[in-house]
């Protein structure tokens, strides 16, 4: 077994060369972290929702399911850097919540008072 030599500085040995590079190796779109954020994007966006058009009617529930999933991608995409990418989605995000809330008000008033307009 190899030793650690001590100075100013230290020689790892390699099993600390494996330990400390281990994380940071880019592995490309097979990196299984990577593969894991891709299914967690796709699993955390309901099933029905790519196939959403202006024809389709929404009941609270699905605005429900739609803002949770915009805070569970809101939480994922908070974390990487700042940036333009990071900046556009967040921003397209907050226009999602916003029209969420907007169709769930109208929906709110439509209950109490029995129609809409």
């Amino acid at each position: 077994m190899a030793s650690r030599r001590i100075s100013q500085s230290i020689s790892p040995t390699p099993t600390d060369v494996e330990a400390l590079r281990g994380p940071f190796v880019a592995k490309g779109a097979n990196d299984p972290v990577i593969l894991e954020l891709r299914t967690a994007l796709k699993e955390g966006t309901p099933e029905w929702l790519p196939k959403l058009d202006e024809r389709v009617e929404l009941t609270v529930e699905r605005l429900a399911q739609i803002k949770e999933s915009a805070g569970f991608r809101r939480a994922i995409i908070g974390a990487l850097p700042a940036g333009a990418a990071r900046d556009g989605a967040l921003t397209q995000l907050a226009r999602t919540e916003e029209t969420i809330d907007e169709m769930l008000s109208e929906l709110g008033a439509v209950g109490a008072f029995g129609a809409g307009s």
